[in-house]
């Protein structure tokens, strides 16, 4: 019998629970999507005997962009059977699968000395997982099996750089994340100063502890609130870049009474969206951080990744408030999972959604400070 072989993982503990389910999600990820297939992938296909092989082969089509699975009829992987798994599964097992279904929901970032894993909430089963635990996400190193290494995603130059620091800082991260006994925004705030100060201390040097303790006391020592701009402007900018996140082509008279809408319930909405929901966006954000790998996620330094990450933090946020908006209510938690999924699957899975949004990172908050940002969302 092979030892199974494992590797040291930094980042949320709750990876083991995860077990692909199609029953239970519906097979989201196995319908509307082009899902490609690695090289690595079809020499495995390659080596299986008639007539599995060709039924296999069968059930691909080769593009320009490479090769992909078939869709069927109804619009689902050719592979999907109707109990809502995988007969490639489920024939040959999990090491067949190409790269891209055998890692998602997950996603692992390699360095030299270790792994980083998180799992992707637009999948439901992992929301299930991630987001409604009332207690703090635990977060650690540990041993846990190897995955493939070809599944893996390449992390950035600068986080390669930084590799020996990055446990600190995104531990340091995550602590003013899950600091309870301060606001939702009050907690971006100090995480936002502490990026500042450590881009503002190091440069592009990776700190040392004593670094890391200095920059957490100078983001502590500051005021507890930024105060926020007026309402108007805010829901308006909030409202326009939701509009174009989804690629809605909405009239400037519609999105001024979308704002109007939102600014009459804001304070109240979000107030209880808070109180009901707090450890989830908690949970969202604390997740995104190591689902991006934050504060590496986009090029421009520790600031640029903090305004992209409270503007992607936001967007979501605001997805409950326009569902308050439109229902006079806030949402019960199984609406707010379903909601939040589908703002992260816009995000994680648009090229084009995620280049608006480091675009407006670029443009709109250049040159401003962290207390600005958060003002001005």
């Amino acid at each position: 019998m092979t030892e199974e072989r494992v590797e040291q993982v930094f980042g949320p503990v709750y990876f083991r629970k995860f077990v692909c389910d199609g029953k239970a999600c519906g097979s989201l990820c196995c319908g509307g999507w082009h899902i490609p297939v690695d090289p690595l992938a079809r020499k495995r296909f390659e080596s299986l005997s008639d007539p599995a092989r060709d039924d296999i082969f069968g059930k691909l089509s080769e593009k320009e962009s490479g090769w992909e699975m078939r869709h069927g009829e109804e619009g689902n992987c050719a592979f999907l059977d109707g109990d809502g798994l995988c007969s490639l599964q489920k024939e040959h097992g999990e090491e067949l699968l190409p790269d891209v279904c055998y890692s998602f929901p997950r996603v692992t970032y390699r360095f030299s000395g270790f792994a980083e894993r998180a799992l992707s909430v637009s999948c439901p089963v992992a929301a299930l997982i991630v987001l409604p635990p009332s207690e703090p996400l635990p977060i650690e190193m540990r041993e846990e099996p190897a995955l493939r290494s070809s599944a893996a995603v390449r992390p950035p130059m600068e986080a390669l750089r930084w590799e020996s620091a990055l446990p600190s800082i995104q531990l340091r991260a995550v602590s003013f994340l899950q600091d309870r006994e301060l606001t939702l925004w009050q907690r971006l705030l100090r995480l936002g100063r502490f990026l500042a100060s450590l881009e503002a201390r190091c440069g592009k040097e990776p700190p040392d502890e004593e670094a890391l303790r200095l920059c957490a006391l100078e983001a502590e020592s500051g005021e507890k609130s930024a105060p926020r701009a007026e309402a108007m402007p805010r829901l308006r900018y909030m409202a326009a870049l939701t509009a174009a996140l989804y690629e809605a082509e909405y009239p400037a008279d519609r999105l001024e009474a979308l704002a109007c809408q939102v600014a009459v319930v804001e304070a109240e909405a979000e107030k209880e969206i808070h109180k009901r929901y707090g450890h989830i966006l908690e949970n969202l954000a604390v997740n995104e951080f190591f689902l991006r790998l934050y504060p590496f996620a986009c090029g421009g330094g520790l600031l640029a990744n903090f305004k992209l990450f409270a503007l992607r933090f936001r967007l979501a946020e605001f997805s409950l408030l326009l569902s308050a908006t439109a229902e006079n209510a806030v949402p019960d938690e199984e609406t707010v999972l379903a909601m939040l999924g589908r703002v992260m699957e816009r995000l994680d899975h648009s090229r084009a959604a995620d280049d608006f949004l480091r675009e407006c990172v670029a443009s709109d908050m250049r040159g401003l400070s962290a207390e600005r940002v958060i003002s001005l969302l």
